[in-house]
This record gives C-alpha cells, sequence and structure tokens, in this order.
C-alpha cells in the first residue's frame, strides 16, 4: 500500500487527513522496526562472540568435528572462514547441548525450564545487560526451530517463499539480498528466526543444487522414524537439534563427489572463489 501524504485523506476511512489520523501510529511503528533490526542485528553478533568465551574451548573443540564432520577440529578451527564460523557458532549457540559438566548445580526447587542450550545460558547471563528491543528479540528467539532445510519454492524481491524439505510446512522469509544464486527447487540449509512480524535467517545460509540433494530427505525421515519410535514424546525440533549435522555431512560430501573444496581452508584459490555448495548469503549490517 502506498503511503498517503501528510495532507491527503488516511486510509483508515476516517475522512480525516493522514497527518490527523494515522501518521504518528505509523511513524512509531516504523520506529519499532528499526529498533527490533538493529536489535537483531546486534545479536547475531554478540551471540557469536559469547560462542567464543574461553570458558566454552572444551566444548567447541567437540563440538567442531561433530558439525564439520572431521573437517575442522581444535587443531585447525581457527582456519574457518568469517562465513563458515558465523554458521558454526550459530548452530553452537541454538542447538548443540550443553555439557553436562559445565552446567552448575541448581538448589533451587522451582518450575524454571532447564537449561540445556547456549543460547538460554546467554539469556541468563545477558539478558539484563540489553536494551528492551534487543531483550524482546532474544525472548522471541529461545525457542525458535532448529537449523534445517528449506525448498525455495518462489520468490519475489527480497521476499522467499520456503517449504521445509522434511515436514512440508510452507512459510514466508525476508533476506535482505534476495536468493543469491539458489534456484528454485534447491535447498536452503538456515535456521528462521522472526524480527518484529517476519521471518529471517539466523545467519548466513548454504544451499544444495538439485544435483546434490540426492536422497537426504529420505534419509532424515527413516533416522526420525527411528527415533520418534524411542523418543515418543519428542518434536520434530528435538529430532533436528539432535540430527541437523547431518545435512552438513551431506553437503561436505556432495562437494567433495563433484570435485569442490568441502570446506575453505581446503580451497587452493581461497578468498578467490565461493564454494557453490557453501554460497554465502552476504548480511549487510543495516
Amino acid at each position: 500500500m502506498k503511503k498517503p501524504g501528510r495532507n491527503d485523506l488516511c486510509y483508515c476511512g476516517s475522512g480525516k487527513k493522514y497527518k490527523q489520523c494515522h501518521l504518528k501510529i505509523d511513524q512509531e511503528a516504523e520506529q519499532e522496526k528499526r529498533q527490533l533490526e538493529q536489535a537483531a542485528q546486534f545479536l547475531r553478533q554478540d551471540l557469536i562472540e559469547y560462542a567464543q568465551d574461553e570458558r566454552w574451548e572444551t566444548a567447541v573443540s567437540a563440538a567442531l568435528p561433530h558439525y564439520w564432520d572431521n573437517y575442522y577440529d581444535a587443531d585447525n578451527g581457527e582456519e574457518m572462514s568469517d562465513y563458515e564460523a558465523d554458521r558454526f557458532y550459530d548452530w553452537f549457540m541454538f542447538d548443540y547441548p550443553i555439557p553436562a559438566d559445565l552446567l552448575e548445580a541448581d538448589d533451587d526447587d522451582d518450575d524454571s525450564e532447564p537449561i540445556t542450550r547456549f543460547i538460554q545460558l546467554y539469556y541468563v547471563e545477558s539478558y539484563d545487560d540489553l536494551s528492551k528491543p534487543q531483550q524482546k528479540v532474544l525472548e522471541s528467539w529461545l525457542d525458535v526451530g532448529a537449523a534445517g532445510g528449506y525448498e525455495l519454492v518462489s520468490y519475489e524481491g527480497q521476499l522467499l517463499h520456503l517449504r521445509d524439505f522434511l515436514t512440508g510446512e510452507e512459510v514466508e522469509a525476508y533476506e535482505p539480498t534476495g536468493r543469491g544464486q539458489v534456484e528454485v527447487g534447491e535447498i536452503i540449509l538456515t535456521r528462521l528466526v522472526p524480527v518484529g512480524d517476519r521471518l529471517e535467517f539466523s545467519t548466513g545460509a548454504a544451499y544444495l543444487p538439485k544435483d546434490e540433494i540426492g536422497d537426504i530427505s529420505d534419509k532424515l525421515a527413516a533416522v526420525k522414524a527411528t527415533y520418534l519410535a524411542e523418543n515418543p514424546d519428542a518434536s520434530h525440533t528435538d529430532f533436528m537439534r539432535l540430527t541437523n549435522h547431518l545435512l552438513v555431512h551431506h553437503a561436505l560430501a556432495e562437494a567433495k563427489r563433484v570435485g569442490r573444496p568441502p570446506v575453505d581452508r581446503l580451497d587452493p584459490n581461497r578468498g578467490q572463489v565461493l564454494q557453490k555448495t557453501i554460497q554465502r548469503f552476504s548480511r549487510k549490517m543495516r
């Protein structure tokens, strides 16, 4: 809807001029939208910095080969590109379970949800130091779904119509750079988080070209069926948090199969050519 001029009739049908009716309300809404976008951008970076706290060094060392299928570990993790590090630490914060030895015993007999993921620990330790918009965004991110795979169904500019490739659920997500190099029918590997009234990628995304999707959907569906049979009360999010690293392993294996370096540290042209399967969606500071 085209925004009316100050002296035009308000779009609400009140018969009043826009400046006497909804102008102030719309200005306040736009200001809140900008504040939430800025808050989300801050949190993306702050979560990554929190994940690199020296307290979690042992956990990160264990998580690196688990996520990267041994292409990165404690000895070479510093060789991750910024893009790879962003994706890894996003997964570490949202999906990786906190090792039990890092959790302090809770002597309080309360009904609070147990802390099992690093983003929950970040919330406990950092919430009071955040601005109100940052707190609001963080609250909305605590229980978001796990990173997963989304088929690009269609797109219009920066708005992407996506379908969860396991559940079939369809959603719309906003991405500042649009679809990048992804074609309709290909699989975007990402996490969706709410920012205001829309969904966005939590960090840079990867994607699987059509000829590299293979049977990963069938394999994960079979694993899920077994998992749910053994854990009937578990949710799809529980399952994906436990197994979504297999999507990364699949992408790495496909890159190797077709002759591309699976990770940036193995790319002889590092810094010059981006991998096709691990295509970055550049996220500009807004």
